[in-house]
Order: structure tokens, then sequence, then C-alpha cells
């Protein structure tokens, strides 16, 4: 029970209706701290613009506070003085909070995501986690994607891959026990590889995001995310004949769909350069019939494919341009003739994803 001399002053000022806020529930708040009558706060979420997240019961927040966010509901706004021996004490905080000081904070509930599950399966022993019921494995999944959500919303794309993988990678491994157990873990690996694939384009890792896209249409191939993301995918590896082929399913099922009418159209525009590159490619392979290819290294590409590389590189080098790109297209095979000639002309040798472009390119070294 809380004591009567806990909170000086409590004072709603915006009450909504909901839950009260369920123990080891991972909570976000904003909140200002005040001394005495001061009109500035000695502590303010608001003013660095990032909600406070703790979880409830763990001891995190002073025991005035904490008893009182334990009473509220998600929106409720409220004004809480809180005694002294509930807050920081005969001692104080130095410099900022003098002894015996009754602090008064106006805090409001964001959100809250109920964690009791998760917390109770992380504090299992291994054993016991291998014996965790379907239901237990379901608040984990409930919690860890809410949060990773969270993080994904702010941009947080590392730290949100991970705990929608350990979810993932939980759900994965847990022996279902009937046909409506599968059914219902199969929606929630839906949701977390759509995450994932998402998660792992804007962190310009198309072949991973390539990856979740195939897993995710494998339990619906009919999804309009699984096929535009596989497409964006396919795409941004330089495969565009197949990522054609996704982007055109999705906007079949969702024809007004603004980002994959853009995702078309920018596909078009690379096709139409690549095109251009092709042509120029097969008129110096065909005009350079004499040509001799004078290196021994075996290839996997056709031997009028390395000495077209050969003549662009060595005309390259003859040119006062310090950078030359090949199309984001190249194969690993062809990439393999690039990287040679490289280091046969002492070149630097660049392949990357940038954005949503994918770069291969040589570049003259800087003399030392």
């Amino acid at each position: 029970m809380i004591g009567p001399n806990v909170w000086k002053m409590w004072l709603v000022l915006i009450c909504t209706a909901g839950q009260v806020i369920p123990d080891k529930s991972v909570v976000f708040v904003h909140y200002d701290a005040y001394l005495d009558d001061r009109k500035e706060p000695f502590d303010s979420t608001r003013l660095r613009r990032k909600p406070f997240k703790f979880l409830l019961g763990d001891g995190n927040l002073i025991p005035g506070l904490e008893m009182g966010i334990k009473t509220m509901k998600k929106g409720e706004l409220s004004r809480i003085m809180v005694h002294p021996s509930y807050a920081f004490g005969e001692m104080g905080c130095p410099p900022r909070i003098p002894a015996n000081a009754e602090i008064l904070y106006e805090v409001q509930i964001i959100n809250f995501i109920t964690g009791k599950d998760a917390v109770e399966f992380e504090e299992m022993s291994p054993e016991a986690q291998k014996q965790a019921s379907f239901e237990k494995i379901v608040g984990v999944y409930h919690c860890e994607n809410q949060l990773a959500t969270d993080l994904f919303r702010r941009s947080m794309y590392k730290p949100a891959i991970s705990r929608y993988r350990h979810v993932a990678n939980l759900l994965q491994d847990f022996s279902v026990a009937n046909e409506e157990e599968d059914k219902q873990r199969n929606g929630y690996l839906l949701k977390l590889y759509l995450n994932l694939s998402v998660c792992y384009l804007n962190v310009q890792n198309p072949q991973k995001g390539l990856i979740y896209a195939d897993l995710a249409l494998k339990l619906d191939p009919g999804n309009v995310k699984g096929l535009f993301r596989m497409g964006k995918a396919l795409y941004l590896t330089g495969s565009y004949d197949r990522a054609e082929h996704y982007l055109h399913l999705a906007k079949k099922q969702n024809p007004f769909d603004k980002s994959i009418t853009q995702a078309i159209k920018e596909l078009e525009q690379k096709r139409r350069v690549h095109k251009d590159w092709e042509k120029m490619f097969c008129q110096k392979m065909f005009g350079s019939g004499e040509t001799k290819l004078k290196s021994d290294v075996t290839f996997e590409e056709p031997d009028d494919f390395v000495m077209c590389i050969e003549e662009q590189i060595k005309e390259f080098l003859e040119s006062d341009e310090k950078e030359f790109s090949f199309p984001p297209s190249f194969t690993e095979s062809q990439l393999e003739v690039v990287k040679y000639f490289a280091r046969t002309f002492e070149l630097a040798f660049v392949s990357k994803i940038m954005g949503t472009e994918k770069i291969n390119k040589i570049a003259k070294r800087k003399c030392s």
C-alpha cells in the first residue's frame, strides 16, 4: 500500500480511459522535473525530444514516481509532487538536487507494451525456455515486435534487426502442437520477415533483404509487400528482369500504390541506361577482333568479354578521367575480370551500395 506522505500533491491534467499499466511493462513517458517553485525543469525528456523508456517494476525510477506511474493509463497527463523520502532523500543528488528536496513531476504516458512474458522468458534457464508454452512465446513475440517496430520508426534499423531476428528464431525453433498453432506462428513470421526485409534494404544490404522477402513469399506468395520488397532487392542487386516481374506483380495487386509506381519508373530508367551501355560494349567488342588475350588467368567469362574489359581499362588509363564505372548489373564472375585488371594496372576497385544505387567502379590511385 502507498503511504500517505508519498505524494504531497497529485493533479490529473488529462484523464483517459483504458487499462492501468501492468507490472513488467515497457513504458514510454515524457516528463518534466522541477525543484520547489522554479520555472525551469532540472530534467526534461521534452527538451531532449526523446521519451524515456523503462521496465515498470525494475527499480529504474525513484520510488515515488514509479508508484505514481503504476496508477496511470496510456495518454494520461498528471502532476505529482513527490516527498523527499520517496525521491532523493536526505542527501539529495548534488549539485542539481539539494538535500530533502520535494520533486514536482509533470508526466505523461506516451505508450506501454506489456512485457511480462518477455521478462519472465529471459529469466528462465535455457532448459526451461525450451519447454516454454506457445502462449509464452507469443507473448515474447508481441513485446519484441513492438519494441523493434518502435526502433524502426526512429530509423534505428540495426537494433530493430536484432530484435526482429531474435523473436523470429524463437518462433522458427518452436515445435508447435497442432495446425492452429502452426498457422498462427506463420502469421507472426510473415510480419517479421517483411519487417526484416525492409530493414535490410534501409541499411543497404539488398542481398539479405532479398532472402527475407523470399521467406515471406514462401508463406504468402501473393503478399504485395513481399512482392514489392523482392522487386526492390532484385533491382538493387542488378537483376532487372526479375525485379520487373515482381514489381509488376505487386502493381497488379495494388495498382494505385505510389511507391510501387515510382520503383517501376526508376527500374525502367536504369534499364535504358544499361541498354545504352550494352550497345557501346558490343561496338567495342566487335571492333577489337585483332586484340589478343595476354593473360594466362582462367576466367568464367568468355575471352571476348575479358578482352573488352582490358581494352576499356587501357583507354581509361590513357584518359584524363579519374574514375570509370561499370554497370550495376555485372555479375560476380564479371567483376572478377574487372578486379584482375584493376590489380594488374594498380587501380583501386570499388563495389558497394549507396542509397538505391549499386556502384562498380575503378579509380586511379593518387601519387604519393
